[in-house]
């Protein structure tokens, strides 16, 4: 399998709703623009300086981070890899999504699911 055009690097992290959230959005931008257009990176493998993982993201045409919070990990792992990335979403900053803490991965709606997922497609036709 060849890779997407556009990558998305997502914190996914399912300790928070915010977290959470970057992932269950991210899998339905896939649903609807095809894995042939958009695919997820695994964030844990590029955090992990796992050579390969790293490699096939540096090949991916057009990359986009999306980060839950204020803490920005996904955004930090790819500055402090070198990778580059052309568009960054943060909930919390850029759709005012509140992270309620640990331990907060059901608390969301559907209708945040498909505030986030909007946003991403968003960013995607910006590329």
């Amino acid at each position: 399998m060849s890779e997407p055009k556009i990558g998305l690097v997502v914190c996914n992290s399912a300790a928070s709703n915010t977290g959470h959230l970057t992932g269950l959005a991210s899998l339905e931008v896939i649903k609807r623009l095809g894995s042939e257009k958009v695919g997820i990176c695994s964030l844990p493998a590029l955090a992990n300086n796992i050579p390969r993982q790293t490699m096939l993201v540096k090949k991916i045409e057009h990359l986009i981070v999306i980060d839950g919070c204020r803490n920005e990990c996904a955004r930090k792992i790819l500055n402090t890899l070198g990778i580059k990335y052309e568009k960054y979403l943060n909930l919390e900053y850029d759709l005012g999504i509140n992270k309620l803490g640990p331990f907060s991965t059901m608390n969301y709606s559907r209708e945040d699911v498909e505030k986030v997922s909007s946003a991403i497609i968003k960013k995607i036709q910006e590329t």
